[in-house]
């Protein structure tokens, strides 16, 4: 109560000072309105700061926010480029090129390019020799990667997936489908490293046939040899310099992969 007291005498003092001077006495803070705005700005502050440290610790899933990111660019009349559609626009004439996009489906992911190639382009039955027509495909992608990462500044990171039809092996040096898809997808790894490739930029996957496309039994039982040919593909994936997750194959369509002829 005494410090109460003090303090009024003293405010009091202070206005007629003030008064005597022709000043007049500033407000009290209890009349202030603008005051909570303070205690707004800072809480504001504080969750801002909050969700931005939740948002850092996240991890973003690039197959959701790539349409979201799209829509807004849109939605306020921005040009939206996808880095990936534009490596997709890339490879495809590269592929026309070739004269093989009866044999190649490409599609774009937010990761990256994907292009599925019949297993039959670039290898023989139960060998993991490529053959002179796929090294030939594959030195023209080599050469125009090679280029665009020198235009762009940048290195790609290639995943090379091999995979087979549910056939068990039955003669030949690989004993399996895990050891046959491996050595397809190792070989082609090889030819890239040959090339000039970085080694820590690339990946050989060997699914065997565990992840078909389409399925090889029809109703009856019987095995559909059409299904068997279009499960047995070699899969190059393009991805993004900052890419650090390998997407899993079959995302897509089946009926998209052509029947090999």
């Amino acid at each position: 109560m005494a410090i109460s007291s003090f303090l009024k005498k003293a405010q009091a003092i202070q206005d007629d000072l003030q008064a005597r001077k022709g000043q007049e006495p500033p407000k009290k803070a209890a009349d202030d309105e603008s005051n909570w705005l303070v205690s707004y700005a800072d809480m504001m502050t504080l969750l801002c700061g909050f969700f931005i440290m939740m948002f850092s610790m996240s991890t973003l899933d690039k197959r959701k926010f790539e349409p979201v990111r799209e829509s807004v660019a849109q939605a306020f009349g921005g040009d939206y480029k996808s880095e990936s559609a534009e490596t997709a626009r890339f490879v495809t004439q590269l592929v026309e090129s070739n004269g093989v996009e009866k044999d190649v489906v490409i599609y774009s992911e937010p990761e990256g390019v994907a292009m599925v190639f019949h297993s039959t382009l670039f290898f023989d039955t139960l060998s993991a020799n490529v053959t002179e027509q796929g090294r030939s495909v594959l030195r023209s992608i080599m050469d125009a990667l090679s280029e665009r990462q020198y235009m762009e500044m940048k290195k790609f990171r290639i995943v090379v997936e091999g995979h087979t039809d549910g056939r068990p092996v039955l003669s030949g040096p690989y004993p399996t489908n895990w050891e046959l898809s491996a050595a397809r997808a190792s070989r082609v790894v090889r030819l890239f490293v040959e090339r000039g490739f970085d080694p820590e930029n690339l990946l050989a996957i060997g699914y065997g046939d565990t992840r078909p496309w389409v399925p090889e039994r029809l109703n009856d039982g019987k095995v559909d040899s059409n299904a068997t040919m279009r499960n047995r593909r070699v899969v190059l994936r393009i991805l993004e310099p900052a890419t650090d997750t390998i997407p899993w194959d079959g995302a897509r369509d089946p009926a998209a992969m052509p029947a090999a002829e």
